[in-house]
């Protein structure tokens, strides 16, 4: 993960952002499965409602009735799409390069790996997460109860990035 940071970092246009400012918000997810994502995900769209939301979404293992047709997520990543180290793969970490936003919100309560590579890979402009042993990743960190939920986590990080002032 340092490593990734390391040589990623330097690379982004970092500035605080006001979440009225934001054109593109990339948001992780993580569930147990598909149909939890795509729910979460329908409703974050409405509840930020923003010209684009880009979702990503992670499940260890689809369920034997779920495909991966989906319409609410941008991205979904499975267990199979992480290499021996859990970690993803260089394609989905040079679709993330590639991918631009203004504000990332990573709303995985669980540190799994896969989404700390990719926070670390964005170019976003401001990373936002909950405090962690991956801190180092967010610019802004929110410090929550270790019982949260990801709604109170996306609702304390919405406050503050609607709290940002930005001088131009």
């Amino acid at each position: 993960l340092n490593r990734i940071l390391k040589k990623y970092e330097h690379q982004r246009d970092k500035q605080f952002t006001n979440l009225s400012d934001a054109q593109t918000i990339l948001i992780f997810i993580h569930g147990e499965t598909l149909q939890e994502l795509n729910d979460y995900s329908k409703k974050i769209k409405i509840q930020i409602n923003k010209k684009e939301i880009i979702t990503v979404g992670f499940v260890k293992k689809l369920q034997k009735k779920e495909t991966a047709e989906f319409l609410f997520l941008n991205k979904l990543i499975t267990k199979k799409d992480l290499n021996i180290w859990n970690n993803p793969k260089k394609n989905d970490i040079e679709w993330i390069r590639a991918t631009s936003a203004d504000v990332l919100i990573n709303l995985d309560l669980t540190s799994a790996n896969v989404f700390n590579v990719l926070t670390a890979a964005s170019n976003a402009k401001i990373k936002c997460g909950y405090k962690s042993k991956h801190y180092k990743i967010f610019d802004l960190i929110i410090d929550i109860p270790t019982n949260a939920t990801k709604e109170l986590l996306l609702e304390q990080i919405l406050f503050y990035l609607n709290a940002i002032q930005v001088k131009n």
